[in-house]
This record gives structure tokens, sequence and C-alpha cells, in this order.
């Protein structure tokens, strides 16, 4: 990727087709990454539009052939870059969120005025396009899209290692990693004292990443912007298939209880009314991702 505009033509990346409602309304995006740079790339290249945000973030345990790789890519596209710190993630503890701050970070400083931050892995694919994403976000009117729940949480009680309760009266929840996230919430996550103080508190947790966001979201009390004020909420944010979900998994693997889609999940993922699927692995039936693409 040395020449970038034969780069950019011949890889086909959207650089002037969007529409004005598009570009009224930019979209962040906060991608976790660490091996695979191919696929990466056809990810971002799915997802990427000029008026948008990219902060990619590089497990510092990457191989330097990964993350030069990328950083190649990147240099290409102006509005995309890699975090400029880079934390060494270990599954299960607090390294697993810090690299969601990092990027949080540097997408608020940047000079776009993004309407929603959206958080990504490298293993993900897109089910709607730019302009469905900003249908849909739109019709949210400034709610966030971060499920959890308090009973969910306690069924998990060996994850919360700290001797002291959670500060404010914080119910902690459980849910997922994945969020949608308007702008307002992500400035109260960086800026607003209840919710640093809860993040230093989350250092002892086993799973932050599951129960940090989550917990901002689903504590009415609190009042951060975009939250919930009701129990019972849908998420929309990812087509994935646990071991104990009701959806089918049609590959039939799984890794870490969650399955790895294949051909087999193709006629469910057409119809998916989810804004992303989780996850593929770029090794395992690669015929799937190419489709979907």
């Amino acid at each position: 990727s040395k020449d970038c505009d034969t780069f950019i033509s011949s890889m086909g990346y959207i650089m002037e087709s969007s529409t004005q409602e598009e570009q009224d309304f930019p979209i962040a995006f906060g991608i976790l990454v660490y091996k695979d740079v191919d696929q990466v790339e056809r990810l971002l290249r799915a997802i990427y539009r000029p008026h948008n945000v990219y902060c990619i973030h590089i497990d510092a345990k990457s191989f330097p052939k990964f993350y030069n790789e990328l950083k190649s890519i990147v240099s290409c596209l102006p509005n995309v870059w890699i975090a400029s710190r880079r934390i060494a993630v270990e599954w299960g503890q607090f390294t697993v969120l810090e690299p969601e701050i990092v990027c949080q970070r540097e997408l608020y400083m940047h000079k776009t005025k993004w309407r929603y931050y959206i958080n990504l892995t490298g293993q993900e694919f897109p089910l709607k396009t730019n302009y469905e994403l900003v249908q849909i976000l739109k019709s949210y009117q400034g709610a966030n899209d971060i499920y959890g729940s308090v009973s969910l949480m306690n069924t998990h009680e060996y994850r919360i290692n700290s001797e002291l309760p959670p500060p404010y009266g914080i119910s902690v929840c459980k849910g997922s990693v994945h969020m949608t996230a308007s702008r307002s919430f992500v400035r109260y996550v960086l800026l607003n004292q209840v919710a640093r103080e809860f993040l230093q508190w989350c250092k002892t947790m086993e799973f932050p990443d599951e129960s940090y966001f989550t917990s901002l979201n689903n504590n009415p009390h609190l009042k951060a912007p975009g939250s919930y004020t009701d129990v019972d909420r849908i998420g929309f944010n990812r087509y994935k298939i646990w071991t104990d979900s009701k959806r089918q998994c049609g590959s039939r693997k799984f890794v870490r209880d969650i399955c790895i889609l294949g051909m087999a999940d193709l006629p469910m993922l057409t119809k998916a009314p989810q804004l992303f699927a989780n996850k593929f692995h770029y090794e395992f039936e690669p015929l799937a991702y190419d489709c979907l693409e």
C-alpha cells in the first residue's frame, strides 16, 4: 500500500458515494484487533466511509509483521489511526476493557463531532450498510444499546474480588461486551466522576468489560446520557450464538462457548436484524466470509 491511490481504488474503498444524510451523521468506531491482517482490512473496508472516524487498537502482544502491515494500510486513510497506547490484552482481565477507553478518548478528542460510538473486534462483519446504520441510530434518538442486567450478574458472583461495595450505590450488571453508545454517553464515561471512580473499582473484577459500560447504562439513578430507564431491553448490536442460545449454530463449531459462523449460518445472517455478526475465524469456512462480503 505504498501507492495509496492505487491501493484504495484496487481494493474498492468507498470514498465519495455517501448520501448527505450519512455525512451529517458520522459514526465513530473503536476496533480491537490482534491477528489476521487480511480479515481486519476486509472489515475496515466494509465499514469505511471518509466522514466517519476509526480508532484501531493493536494488542501489544501482536507480531510486529501484523502491526507493520496494518499501519501501512491505515496510513492511506486519513480518518483511520492506530491507538497511541497499546495494551497487552489478557482475556478476562482489566486489560480487555482498557483499550476501549483508550480509543474512546482519542475518538472524542478528534475534530469530527460524531454522533454514535460502536465497538468492534477484528473477527466481526457488518450486516447493515452505513446508510442503514445511520437510519437505525437516528431512530435511537440518543439512546444507547448496551445490554445487561443485575440478574445475570447474580449468577456470576465469583467475578467480584473487591472487599468494598461498588461506589455510588451502583448495582453491578453483567451483559454484552458489544455497545452502541451516544456521544454524550462516551463523554460521561470519560469525564464524569462517578464513571471514573467506578472504573477504578472495576479493576478488582474478572471480565470487567462485561460489566463496566452496562452497569453505567442500567442504573437509572446515575442518569447517564442515553441510559436505560426500564428493566427489559432487547440488544441489537450483535448476531451471536452461545452454546445455551435458542438459535442454532449452523457450523456446529464452538470456541469459548461462542459459535464460529460458517456457510450454514448464512441464511439466518441475511435476515438478522442485528447490526454486526460475531464471530468469524478467518481459516474456518472462509467462503462464508466471502459470501457475506
